[in-house]
């Protein structure tokens, strides 16, 4: 599986991270939007796998570390709303003032000793799965080395889900969890943790593979563009080798078509959720150089693209599918489109939903109102372990949650009426780009 949450300057650090067969690549990715040098100052290259820092896929949210130096953490930290530190407080590589200093707000010292201490109580344990459940999203798990975090996220997720031992297992290896594939000193912790996981319940009957194999087969990968802070995403069916290219934009074309050669990945759609103000899609431009292409926008945007699509329609790659749903209010043909796979939601909410925010509703047929609907009647109503994956960021977050939003978004938990109230007085600049953006995206970016 490949899963690269990165930015295009992130991208040569993370394809170092990963094996150079893509396809055997671990669940592994760095949680944010940061180049290089945010985490070397001096100029020095540090790699993904120097820091430690995982962002396995299961459960998409949750990120996994060690110790890491104080302006690392301030880099770091503000990507995240939640902070479980697993030693003492007194250990001097916590750093409570630098998350401070970011705006995470919940912070929690839950110590869960190793080896070569006792193993923790079950009343440590609870309260730390406990805090897991009642944490805001992103939520980052902090020990010294990355394993007892990748232990407690382990459990969290038998607990949650019901996975049977030998699941459990499967999952560990599938997303390369340090202290199961990689640590030579962690035999005592495995140990516990069968010992402790033969005493949870399950409610799984043996899966033999089938939760793991639907995650083997999906590839994915969130690519950023800083001048507009566009998210675009390539989707892919690994059994099939067929992709789908969601939001592009037109001056990373290249960008994107390298990164689907090197997936190889054969490109069948490109997906437009709302015909944008701030950038151009790339979208004409690959049908031009790969006419077997297809473009695909909302049919209410009133944009040219070879499928016009609404709500319930599907766009299929593969073993995979998209599906629209209907969320105008940002424009009046805006599309998010839901998938299902890995057992798990994932949705790409464009401009309607952004983490903690939304697009603006002052042009191209905006209606606060229309838009406050859309979102609580059309996205707030999904399952609340929905991904969200919005089309654009300017705070360094790349993924959220229904409940997430649901719980702490500060524009859509307001009123109706005061949402509608406070979008009528934003007085934003228009898009530097927008004379040339809207019309050329009206013409499929051509």
């Amino acid at each position: 599986v490949v899963l690269a949450l990165c930015s295009s300057e992130l991208a040569s650090v993370c394809a170092a991270a990963m094996d150079t067969n893509p396809l055997a690549a671990p669940l592994l990715a760095y949680a944010g939007q940061a180049s290089a040098q945010d985490f070397a100052p001096d100029g020095t290259h540090i790699s993904i796998d120097q820091l430690g820092i995982q962002v396995p896929m299961i459960p998409g949210d949750i990120s996994l570390c060690g110790y890491l130096p104080p302006e690392v953490m301030e880099n770091l930290a503000p990507r995240y709303k939640s902070w479980i530190f697993l030693n003492k407080a007194t250990d001097p590589n916590f750093y409570p003032e630098e998350l401070a200093l970011a705006s995470v707000n919940h912070v929690e010292v839950l110590p869960i000793p190793g080896p070569p201490l006792p193993m923790p109580t079950d009343e440590q344990v609870e309260s730390a799965l406990n805090a897991m459940d009642r944490l805001p999203r992103p939520l980052m798990l902090q020990c010294s080395s990355g394993n007892r975090a990748g232990v407690l996220l382990l459990l969290w997720l038998v607990k949650k889900h019901g996975y049977s031992v030998e699941t459990a297992q499967k999952l560990a290896r599938d997303c390369d969890l340090k202290f199961w594939t990689r640590c030579s000193n962690c035999g005592p912790m495995r140990e516990w943790l069968l010992a402790r996981l033969d005493r949870m319940p399950s409610g799984e009957t043996p899966c033999d593979g089938e939760i793991l194999t639907a995650v083997e087969s999906f590839v994915f990968s969130q690519l950023f563009d800083p001048e507009s802070c566009t998210f675009t995403y390539i989707v892919g069916c690994e059994s099939t080798k067929e992709a789908i290219l969601i939001d592009p934009v037109r001056e990373q074309k290249d960008r994107d078509m390298t990164m689907l050669s090197e997936l190889g990945l054969e490109l069948r759609y490109v997906v437009n959720t709302h015909a944008h103000a701030d950038h151009v899609t790339a979208g004409g431009r690959i049908r031009a150089e790969k006419p077997e292409v297809r473009t695909v926008i909302s049919k209410a945007s009133g944009a040219r693209a070879d499928v016009l699509a609404e709500a319930g329609d599907k766009v299929v790659f593969g073993n995979f599918h998209i599906e629209a749903i209907a969320t105008p209010g940002h424009t009046k043909g805006c599309l998010s489109w839901l998938l299902q796979a890995s057992g798990k939601g994932m949705v790409f909410t464009g401009d309607a939903l952004l983490i903690g925010g939304c697009g603006r509703t002052d042009f191209q047929q905006g209606d606060a109102g229309e838009l406050y609907d859309s979102v609580h009647s059309k996205l707030f109503t999904l399952p609340d372990d929905t991904l969200v994956y919005p089309g654009h960021d300017y705070h360094g977050h790349s993924v959220s949650t229904i409940a997430e939003e649901k719980r702490s978004n500060p524009r859509l938990t307001k009123s109706r009426d005061q949402f509608v109230k406070m979008m009528a007085e934003l007085e934003l600049p228009l898009p530097a780009k927008m004379d040339i953006a809207v019309r050329a995206n009206m013409l499929c970016g051509i």
